[in-house]
């Protein structure tokens, strides 16, 4: 999944690069506020609440009934109740498109004629992207629960193949500068979507319409997503009340922060997603059978691989954030102080990235066991932190500012997961976990240690081999990291080289 996953992201990157080479920020701003919405669909559907309600349930259904009848109408009716509530959202959203906006972004904004005009047109041809990437999500989840991790992880690659075809296309081609990049997601929401379907066709399970909808199977799959779709909401929500906070600051906040989010994002899916995504089906397999060693075990393995993964990722977004940013976006249209306003929302963003991460791992141990609304109410309480906390830290550091608060509130929302754990899942030996940390907090001070190689290497070599002299200090800090890991037996390690290919 992860490799899948790798394709996808830095496809995704290659896209992100040509967006601020080619556009202006007047027109990054837009794209990305005009995103911002169809994308939390994918975020909080592709990479959430969805499966995390239906897989359960699916699964237990499955080991119930091993001919397969109970588990195929649970996906027909589902399936079918999703076509008719996608549709009419779709289609209310591209109508309505206007008033949500007014509510997404501050009034500075929409009194950019021009921009908030683009904003509009972007966002009723991007809607659209709602219906296929909840439907991709869908897919995504009777794969998941058949062990299918790979396909599901590499089809957002069509997406991103779609956005970067139509980034270059010829402006004159579209009425107005810009439409080809809402245009590419809309076109690449449905080539992603189709694969999978093509995938479940293969597999003989493609869904069919049910109107069977009132099976004990499908209230308990919507009984659980009410609340998984406001927990995993609220945790996304975050992305939109950043996006009407940073439309009132200056010209370019909504993109820095978006280019900022894309680098975290790398690592982010690589890790946490990949291994939340995986670890729900065989958590939910466990808690259906009542092994609740076999999911203490797991749990514990995959927080911990989780850690000692994003612990060197954050470490090196945040050491080397300007340098990683003059590399990849310093070209074109993207000035030195973009490079400087984004590599300073990647610094905060890095801190945040260990938090994130273990709430994306954490979250499917409450799944797991059915539990969507202790999540539910704790990504509440650290979402009302950050509305109120926003405001006046903007005040004080502006741009900064806003990233501040979110790292409070994901630090909240992950310490609510990890410590009410053991009363709502399979709580976890925090003693042994603890000590485990502090060895890999060893190896990351040898990995910061490292880096200042960099620094070395640019003023022996300058700026001109910026590229070689990065590459040498990533591959360095990793050659330092795992070497001092395993001088300190982390487990870790040996597994990863057992689960590599030879």
């Amino acid at each position: 999944m992860a490799s899948g996953t790798l394709t996808s992201r830095i496809l995704g990157l290659f896209r992100d690069i040509a967006l601020g080479a080619l556009f202006d920020r007047a027109v990054t701003d837009a794209w990305t506020a005009a995103f911002r919405l169809p994308n939390l669909f994918r975020r909080l559907l592709g990479e959430g609440s969805l499966s995390v309600s239906f897989i359960p349930v699916f699964m237990q259904a499955q080991a119930e009934d091993p001919s397969g009848v109970r588990g195929r109408n649970l996906v027909n009716s589902i399936y079918s109740l999703l076509l008719i509530v996608l549709g009419a959202l779709t289609l209310l959203g591209i109508i309505y498109i206007e008033p949500l906006f007014r509510l997404l972004l501050a009034d500075d904004y929409v009194l950019a004629a021009e921009k908030w005009e683009l904003t509009l047109r972007m966002g009723r041809i991007m809607f659209g992207f709602v219906f296929f990437v909840c439907s991709y999500a869908f897919y995504m989840g009777i794969l998941n629960a058949f062990g299918s991790f790979g396909l599901p992880a590499a089809a957002p690659a069509l997406l991103n193949i779609s956005m970067l075809v139509f980034t270059f296309l010829p402006p004159e081609w579209f009425p107005m500068h810009g439409d080809g990049l809402a245009w590419g997601v809309l076109v690449g929401g449905f080539l992603q979507a189709a694969l999978l379907l093509m995938a479940l066709k293969a597999r003989n399970y493609l869904p069919s319409l049910s109107w069977q909808w009132g099976g004990e199977d499908v209230k308990d799959v919507l009984r659980r997503l009410l609340p998984g779709l406001v927990g995993m909401g609220l945790l996304q929500f975050s992305t939109l009340v950043n996006l009407y906070f940073a439309s009132s600051l200056y010209e370019g906040s909504i993109s820095y922060i978006y280019w900022a989010d894309r680098l975290l994002e790398l690592p982010l899916s690589l890790i946490s997603v990949s291994l939340g995504a995986a670890l729900l089906p065989t958590l939910s397999e466990f808690a259906a059978k009542g092994l609740t060693e076999k999911f203490r075990e797991t749990a514990e393995e995959s927080f911990l691989m989780n850690l000692f993964l994003a612990w060197p990722a954050a470490l090196g977004l945040f050491f080397l954030a300007e340098p990683i940013i003059e590399v990849l976006f310093l070209r074109g249209k993207f000035t030195v102080a973009d490079v400087q306003a984004t590599a300073g929302v990647l610094k905060i963003y890095a801190v945040s990235l260990l938090l994130v991460s273990c709430s994306r791992v954490l979250m499917p141990l409450y799944y797991a066991v059915k539990n969507t609304w202790a999540p539910m109410c704790m990504a509440l309480v650290a979402l009302v932190i950050h509305i109120l906390l926003a405001p006046h830290f903007m005040d004080r550091w502006q741009l900064p500012g806003l990233m501040y608060s979110g790292v409070i509130s994901a630090f909240v929302n992950a310490a609510l997961l990890f410590v009410l754990l053991p009363k709502f899942s399979v709580g976890m030996a925090r003693r042994r976990m603890l000590k485990t940390f502090v060895n890999f907090s060893v190896a990351g001070v040898g990995l910061v240690a490292s880096l200042q190689v960099y620094d070395l290497l640019i003023a022996k070599m300058g700026k001109g081999l910026q590229i070689p002299a990065l590459f040498v200090a990533i591959v360095l800090a990793v050659i330092v990291y795992f070497g001092i890991a395993q001088r300190l037996g982390c487990a870790e390690v040996s597994k990863i080289r057992r689960s590599s290919p030879p």
